[in-house]
């Protein structure tokens, strides 16, 4: 018999070490990422990232939030451009209290409008039902990529 994942946790703000962990936690998701860029968002005057670390301090989830002015809006913006859990920390209230810190942040310096970049889905799991329980709505925007 397996022993439950402990429900403890805290939130912090991510420090130049965490770049390998945060990696890690991209790759469970298919996706690369490198630690000199968790170092560059860490140092960004525009980028917060906090993540949320286990009784160990071994990270378990991250969020990042970027911020800048914007015109049409008139003031500051914001984007959460990730939020990652990792699967054996899913459904504990990590994601969530990730992502109220991260709207609390967003409150704190004043945006207009906070957006939030999602793909359709991972790993089979749909974060819009996560996203609209904690009170979200989806907006009508047309994303294009080069």
């Amino acid at each position: 018999m397996t022993a439950a994942a402990p429900t403890a946790f805290k939130v912090r703000p991510a420090r130049l070490g965490d770049g390998q962990p945060v990696k890690e936690l991209l790759s469970e998701l298919g996706f690369t990422g490198d630690s000199a860029t968790v170092t560059w968002i860490v140092r960004h005057p525009e980028m917060e990232l906090l993540v949320a670390a286990d009784a160990f301090d071994k990270v378990i989830g991250f969020v990042a939030l970027s911020h800048r002015p914007n015109l049409r809006w008139a003031g500051r913006i914001a984007t959460i451009d990730e939020l990652v859990v990792c699967k054996a920390w899913r459904r504990k209230g990590v994601g969530r209290e990730l992502l109220k810190r991260a709207i609390d942040r967003a409150k704190v310096l004043g945006v207009k409008r906070l957006e939030i970049q999602s793909l359709e889905a991972i790993e089979g799991e749909d974060a819009r039902p996560f996203f609209e329980k904690v009170g979200l709505k989806a907006a009508t925007l047309g994303v294009y990529k080069l």
